[in-house]
C-alpha cells in the first residue's frame, strides 16, 4: 500500500509538470507590456538633463541629482509595470508567466548593473559628497549608457523615439 501511495504521488507530481508548463507557456508575451514605451521614453527624456547638466559648460554636477533621483523612480516604475523583474528575495521556484518574455536570465544582472550605474553616479554629484572630477562623472555617464543600452536588448525594452542619448564631443580646454 505504500508503494502505491508513492507511486501515485509520483505520477501526479509527473503529470503536473507536464501539463503546467504547456498551460503557461500559451500565455507566453511576445512583446514587453504597453506601458513600457512610454517609461523608456521618459526614462531617456530624464537622462538627457542629467547628461544636460553634466555636460555644460561649466559643468553643473548639483543639477543632476534630482534627475538621477527622477532616474530611480522610472526605473520603479518599470519594474512595477513588469517591465523590468525585480530581484528576488528568496530563491526562484519558477518564473512568473508574465516575466519569461524578458529573458530574466540575461535580463536581471542588467537591471541590478542598470542600478548601480545610477546609484554610482548620484553618490558623485549629491551635495557633499566633494568635488566631483568631471572626467569620472563621464565616465560613468558612459557606462550608464551602455548598460542601459545592453537592458533595452537583453531585456526586450522598445527602443526610444529618436534613440538613446550620446555625450557630445566637449570643446578643449583653452591653452
Amino acid at each position: 500500500m505504500k508503494k502505491t501511495v508513492t507511486v501515485i504521488s509520483l505520477v501526479a507530481v509527473v503529470f503536473t509538470a507536464s501539463i503546467v508548463p504547456a498551460a503557461s507557456a500559451s500565455d507566453h508575451r511576445a512583446d514587453p507590456p504597453a506601458a513600457c514605451a512610454g517609461l523608456v521614453t521618459q526614462l531617456v527624456d530624464t537622462l538627457k538633463k542629467v547628461i544636460g547638466s553634466l555636460t555644460a559648460l561649466p559643468p553643473n554636477p548639483g543639477n543632476a541629482a534630482a534627475p538621477l533621483g527622477d532616474i530611480l523612480g522610472v526605473l520603479s516604475a518599470l519594474q512595477g509595470a513588469k517591465c523590468l523583474p525585480t530581484p528576488p528575495v528568496s530563491a526562484p521556484v519558477a518564473l512568473p508567466v508574465d516575466l519569461q518574455w524578458q529573458g530574466p536570465e540575461e535580463c536581471l544582472p542588467v537591471v541590478m548593473s542598470l542600478f548601480s550605474n545610477v546609484f554610482g553616479l548620484l553618490g558623485k554629484v549629491l551635495p557633499g559628497a566633494g568635488l566631483p572630477d568631471p572626467t569620472k562623472l563621464l565616465s560613468l555617464v558612459t557606462d550608464l549608457l551602455k548598460t542601459l543600452t545592453d537592458a533595452l536588448q537583453k531585456c526586450g525594452l522598445p527602443a526610444p523615439p529618436g534613440g538613446l542619448p550620446t555625450l557630445p564631443g566637449l570643446p578643449g580646454l583653452p591653452t
